[in-house]
């Protein structure tokens, strides 16, 4: 043996025999991780539809949140390499978010499951699939008596798989799923729905004079930010036609610091200045001014401006503790002003966000589960374990259920707590299809064959369908993509015609959502200060397991991999802390140490944390990376069934002091007039 092969790591003739299997997908095997290199076997007879080295495209749907925009994925000898944006889409008309282009982590993370797993004592072992089915048939067997009071939890997509889903559970005697997306603001959208009709309307900017944003972050994935993103920038082309933007908000995100002006109103008391703007209520601009602790002559400047454009935008985000109420004022000043079909409008409205569920549905689970009524719980997707908590109680709860199947394809809090693990496919090795807006089908097809042993969900339900003689499936379709023919009009043919461009004329029927249970309201707030926990813009709910989103830094902050405790310089001082000092911020939930990092764009009353990082180990390599802000949080929610963001704190300095991860030299030019305004 060699000196060189008894060394660790990667050998210089594997190497570039990985490299000369093409950098893409070198890249996507190794990332950067120090796990020996394996084996690439090209293919001995290549499939009809493919030359070795030479490219294949298809375009399909990304499901990594529920705008749900068109996809052109490039294959080269079977495997994905790349990912853009279907130019024919009509919701990101060719571009693609970062987390749209991080799907390829998600499809390759060596911490996927690899295939079935079932409890034994308290680990997870493989199983069979055949021995996964019959496991599962059988425990669908035993509480069939007790279906009715069966739970099953399912990350919100539109299309026809909630339709489906819904059907199979019908024909097991169970109740609908609860359709969850902990990336969504409930709060504007249920205000949607009452002033609209609709879940997400249609966002004119071009058609505006003016725009004035509460909150609503709309470049920094509020809503559909690709689409927004795209409109508004079209906007702002015309120069000194655009729209001026107004952003009004205690933290000054992405989207404040592409607005023209921002008023750095108190956390809470946005919903006062909407009063005083509107004309029509008994709030002054004295009292405004008070109660945001704003100068009097900046809200009467922003009365007169909002005045005097025609048409006008007003918009508002939900993560406030009157997050419904403020959206419904928005909703009533742009009526007043003529705003309402001219520059937001159900016309052309979003359908992804159609059919979500509040998140209190889950506290209502969790509340059943507590005092076992439910017999069996089924989750594809989401994840409450870590995002609904702990002063939620969820996960405690989910302990008490007597069987637990997960279909979730990654590991996690949740998952981790399961007795049966059926790990679905990537989008990216599924069929399916979805509704972006209302008319259009975004068709969904395998780009590959799977990587692991893993199934389709619905593959696996109609498998059990027809095993068991029961429900809707028993008989006819092997398999989903024989569903979504069986749905699709002009059949297979007419499906193989529409695939190629990847969207089509239809309609699916989105599910009705639940009666929202009666809200906890927030208790009263303790602590000098302020803390505003937002979900992180890059990462959303559940990319902390792809490294590439881990490593792109925060477009406001410049941080990469940590958790911050964001504040203005004015509190550092007082707290007698800098960049990296260790402050601790205690809440009536729990309490949390973290790195600081001074930002202007903050009130000096308010401590700021991005949430999706700081998962348990068992999340993966990379999930754990940072701390879990949720964690802070007592649990509270909105009339809506929104969960509350915001709490009371304490904030003082901790011991200890942390390198910041980020790419930003300087916040400061330092006089030096680098770059000219």
């Amino acid at each position: 043996m060699s000196a060189d092969a008894a060394k660790p790591g990667v050998r210089r003739r594997e190497f570039l025999k990985v490299v000369g299997a093409g950098t893409a997908v070198a890249s996507t095997m190794i990332g950067c991780t120090s796990e020996g290199v394996e084996k690439l076997i090209p293919y001995l007879v290549s499939p009809d539809e493919t030359v070795p080295g030479v490219s294949t495209y298809y375009a399909t749907t990304c499901r990594e949140c529920s705008a749900a925009c068109g996809l052109i994925a490039e294959t080269r000898d079977g495997r994905v390499i790349k990912l853009e944006g279907n130019p024919s889409h009509p919701v990101n008309r060719g571009a693609l978010c970062a987390r749209g282009q991080a799907a390829l982590q998600g499809l390759y993370n060596p911490d996927r499951f690899r295939g079935p797993m079932l409890r034994k004592g308290n680990t997870l072992s493989r199983i069979t699939w055949d021995e996964a089915l019959k496991i599962f048939g059988q425990k669908l067997a035993e509480n069939r008596a007790t279906a009715a009071n069966a739970v099953f939890i399912n990350r919100h997509e539109s299309g026809n798989f909630p339709a489906f889903l819904n059907t199979w559970l019908a024909g097991m005697g169970m109740p609908a799923a609860i359709s969850i997306d902990p990336d969504a603001d409930y709060a504007a959208i249920s205000a949607n729905k009452q002033a609209f009709g609709v879940a997400w309307p249609k966002l004119d900017f071009g058609a505006a004079k003016l725009i004035v944003s509460f909150g609503a972050d709309f470049l920094d994935g509020w809503g559909s930010s690709v689409s927004q993103q795209l409109d508004f920038a079209d906007a702002r082309a015309k120069m000194e036609n655009g729209p001026r933007l107004i952003y009004v908000g205690p933290r000054r995100s992405l989207t404040g610091l592409n607005a023209d002006q921002w008023i750095n109103a108190k956390a809470g008391s946005e919903l006062s200045i909407l009063h005083m703007m509107s004309g029509t209520s008994t709030t002054t601009p004295e009292q405004a001014a008070q109660e945001s602790g704003v100068s009097l002559a900046t809200l009467t400047a922003l009365k007169a401006e909002f005045d005097a454009a025609k048409p006008a935008m007003v918009i508002a985000g939900g993560n406030t503790p009157h997050g419904k109420e403020l959206c419904l004022a928005a909703y009533n000043l742009n009526s007043g002003s003529g705003a309402v079909g001219a520059t937001v409008t159900s016309t052309g409205a979003l359908n992804g966000f159609e059919g979500i569920d509040s998140p209190s549905q889950l506290r209502a689970v969790a509340q059943k589960m507590q005092t076992g009524g439910v017999s069996m719980l089924m989750i594809r997707n989401v994840n409450p374990a870590y995002g609904m908590m702990k002063s939620s109680g969820f996960a405690a709860a989910m302990a008490k259920v007597p069987f637990k199947v997960s279909f979730s394809s990654m590991p996690d809090e949740t998952s981790s707590m399961a007795d049966l693990i059926l790990p679905d496919n990537h989008s990216l090795e599924s069929w399916g299809d979805a509704e972006p807006v209302r008319g259009t089908l975004s068709l969904q097809q395998p780009a590959m064959d799977p990587v692991f042993d893993t199934r389709a969900t619905a593959d696996v339900l109609i498998a059990i369908s027809r095993a068991a003689g029961q429900g809707s499936f028993a008989a006819g379709s092997n398999d989903y993509r024989s569903v979504i023919v069986s749905r699709y009009p002009g059949g297979a043919a007419a499906l193989a015609a529409a695939l190629p461009r990847g969207v089509a004329s239809g309609t699916t029927n989105a599910p009705t959502p639940r009666e929202v249970p009666a809200a906890i309201p927030a208790t009263g707030a303790t602590g000098d200060y302020s803390l505003m926990v937002y979900m992180h813009p890059v990462l959303g709910s559940d990319g902390a397991s792809k490294p590439w989103l881990q490593e792109l830094p925060d477009p406001v902050t410049k941080i990469a991999w940590q958790t911050v405790a964001e504040m203005h310089p004015a509190t550092a001082t007082k707290l007698g802390v800098q960049n990296g000092d260790h402050v601790l911020i205690q809440t009536s939930a729990g309490k949390l140490s973290l790195p600081t990092y001074v930002y202007l764009g903050i009130r000096p009353e308010v401590i700021a944390v991005a949430a999706g990082r700081g998962h348990a180990d068992i999340a993966g390599r990379y999930a754990r990376s940072g701390s879990n802000a949720f964690d802070l949080l007592p649990y509270a929610e909105d009339t809506s069934g929104a969960v509350m963001l915001t709490a009371g704190a304490k904030v003082t300095k901790d011991g200890g002091s942390t390198r910041l991860a980020t790419t930003e030299g300087s916040a400061r030019q330092h006089g030096r007039g680098i770059g000219q305004a």
